[in-house]
This record gives C-alpha cells, sequence and structure tokens, in this order.
C-alpha cells in the first residue's frame, strides 16, 4: 500500500496567518500531499523570552483558519510532551508512532538558511522530505545552490515550493493590523481580547 504523504506545518502561530495558509496551500498543490498537518508548538526554543499567548488561544485560532480547507488537520502531537520541542525529536516519534506516512516539513525558503543550526539537522533531515518556499518568478540562485549544497551533504531530499512571498508579520498583526489573518481569526482575537 502506498504510504500517505503527509505535510507538517509547524509554528507557534501567534496568530496563525494568511502567509501560513498560502504555505500550506502551495505545498499541498504543488507535491501532491494527502493532508497538511498544522502542528502548533507549545514551547518553541527560539521563542525563549518573548510573549506568546496561551497554546489554547493559538490552538482555537488555527483550527477557525483552516476550517475551510478539507486537507488541513489541526495537530496537538507536539503539545503531549513537556519542555522544548524540537523538530528533529518530533519528526523521530512521528515516524515510530505512524509508520504508514511520509513525512514532508513544509519552511520557508529563510528558514533554509539556517537549517544547520536547528538541533540535530541530519536526524531532521534523514526523517523527512524537506519542502522550502521560495520565489517562482525568479528561482533564487542562492536558494537553489543552498539546497544542491545540504542535499549533498546529508544526503537529503530539499524540493521546493514555488509561490510568490507574502510580507505578513505576526508582530504587525499582535500590534493591530489584522489586514492579513481570515475574518474568524480577527473575530476570536477581538472576542478574546488578545494582543
Amino acid at each position: 500500500m502506498a504510504k500517505k504523504k503527509i505535510g507538517i506545518l509547524g509554528g507557534t502561530f501567534n496568530p496563525i496567518h494568511d502567509g501560513h495558509l498560502q504555505l500550506a496551500k502551495a505545498a499541498y498543490e504543488q507535491h501532491n500531499l494527502d493532508k497538511i498537518w498544522i502542528m502548533v508548538s507549545p514551547n518553541p526554543p527560539h521563542k525563549a523570552g518573548t510573549t506568546i499567548v496561551d497554546v489554547i488561544h493559538r490552538n482555537n485560532m488555527v483550527k477557525a483558519a483552516i476550517e475551510p480547507y478539507e486537507y488541513m488537520e489541526f495537530s496537538d502531537f507536539e503539545q503531549k510532551r513537556d519542555g522544548y520541542i524540537y523538530t528533529a525529536e518530533t519528526l523521530t516519534l512521528l515516524k515510530k508512532e505512524y509508520p504508514e506516512n511520509e513525512y514532508y516539513f513544509v519552511i520557508g525558503g529563510d528558514s533554509l538558511a539556517n537549517i544547520e543550526k536547528w538541533y540535530h539537522p541530519e536526524v531532521v533531515l534523514a526523517n523527512c522530505i524537506l519542502l522550502a518556499a521560495g520565489r517562482d518568478d525568479l528561482f533564487d540562485e542562492s536558494l537553489i545552490n543552498r539546497i544542491n549544497e545540504i542535499n549533498a551533504k546529508y544526503k537529503a531530499d530539499i524540493r521546493m515550493i514555488k509561490m510568490q512571498p507574502m510580507d505578513v508579520s505576526s508582530t504587525e498583526i499582535r500590534a493591530g493590523d489584522f489586514d492579513d489573518i481570515p475574518a474568524s481569526v480577527k473575530k476570536y482575537i477581538d472576542d478574546n481580547r488578545l494582543y
């Protein structure tokens, strides 16, 4: 039986915005995925010291945002563990618990530049196909070179997601610029007086 192709878009989602949804949609469509799991990180190590709204609110905003997309599913997989949660551990556990799936980890092109600074990048790259977003109108040569370099060094499988970059910032949204979030998320923020 063919393995299910599961995309994973992980993040703090503080809050989820249109840029996240466009990235998930592009990954799903361009790489023929079966599902995209939107995985909310309760306690990301790289966000230590920043103010993050309670994970319950972030979960609820994600659920509201993805409701129109039948191929997107909310995942609380990372919330079942304590302490800082690392992608290397998440992917290792997923492969152990759900070996029937093939995992595609979705990141922005900017994250690819720092992938070797991640916690155990060799484990991340051994346990998934990495999908990195890049501009579709001009294939960024530096991104392509970076992909080729990492693929060779780690025997990895990194593929591109072609999409226009979106200038959306969670920081600006938290400061009150609600242009780039779904109406359902804006309503939830207003109703719960978040940010």
